[in-house]
């Protein structure tokens, strides 16, 4: 895609799916196409379109903050607009849409399209567009199984309602197997300090992302990144507790890099800073 009309970017890569925050000056686009399916939402009031046409759609309206247009896999379109705009570009690999698909439906997959639409407005795209958005002003602080988990919730949400042929969702059992469970905890409890990718956990358990992460959470209460995050803090706590480390090193010791995001995730946890645990041994 042609980028000399972006000013500024910021980029959040995921296996599948980039994220792309950007300002885009005045300008006229004549699209061919792409081998990724495309979905930008708009994040500023003020939008100057005076044309928008994907594939056989076609619309002349300003788009509102807000809104969104979805450019499937190989479809042509063309822009023009006269404002300068902030958007955020999902750009989807068809691979990741089929993946999902055959891992929560009944349908084969390649009977699932994307449909391409203009001026859509959605509460549940706009959620998800603002977490997106916090994660790439925080530099991925929530971590992989974070961001992973927000992947997955984006693409189920687009098959359900976005496609041409909505999957039906597998039933599930209720709960993981006891054994399956202790597996991936005793994994999770092994690699406190290094980052844990949702596939691990998922292949640990034997079991698809899509459906580990609604097992996990139905038998744990919260979903695999939120039990990992507290499992850290309750390990530098006891890691405090001894008094033989400095926050630093308790940070490294659960696998937060950056001590402030360690400070901030603590102290949501405890209510209390690491150092007024360190200093007053408060319990």
């Amino acid at each position: 895609m042609q980028e000399s009309w972006i000013s500024e970017r910021r980029t959040l890569q995921l296996p599948g799916l980039t994220v792309d925050r950007h300002v885009s000056k005045p300008n006229e686009l004549d699209f061919p196409g792409c081998n990724d399916h495309l979905l930008c939402l708009l994040l500023n009031d003020g939008n100057e379109q005076k044309m928008t046409r994907i594939g056989e759609q076609t619309s002349e309206k300003a788009q509102l903050k807000g809104e969104f247009w979805i450019c499937s896999a190989k479809t042509a379109g063309l822009w023009a607009w006269n404002s300068i705009d902030t958007s955020l570009m999902f750009m989807i690999e068809p691979g990741l849409l089929k993946r999902i698909a055959e891992e929560v439906s009944e349908v084969d997959s390649n009977r699932v399209e994307l449909l391409s639409a203009i001026g859509v407005r959605d509460p549940r795209i706009e959620a998800i567009a603002h977490l997106f958005q916090a994660e790439l002003d925080e530099g991925g602080s929530g971590g992989s199984l974070y961001t992973e988990s927000l992947l997955q919730v984006l693409i189920i949400h687009l098959l359900r309602h976005y496609c041409t042929l909505q999957p039906k969702t597998q039933s599930l059992v209720e709960r993981l197997p006891g054994q399956r469970l202790q597996l991936v905890l005793d994994y999770i409890h092994s690699y406190l300090d290094q980052p844990v990718q949702l596939a691990e956990l998922a292949a640990v358990a034997g079991l698809s992302q899509y459906h580990f992460c609604r097992l996990f959470k139905q038998t744990i209460g919260v979903a695999p990144y939120q039990y990992v995050l507290q499992q850290r803090m309750e390990k530098a706590k006891e890691l405090l507790h001894q008094g033989k480390y400095t926050i630093a090193e308790v940070s490294l010791l659960v696998g937060c890099a950056d001590q402030s995001r360690f400070t901030k995730h603590f102290k949501r946890h405890f209510g209390v800073t690491p150092r007024a645990v360190l200093n007053k041994k408060l319990p």
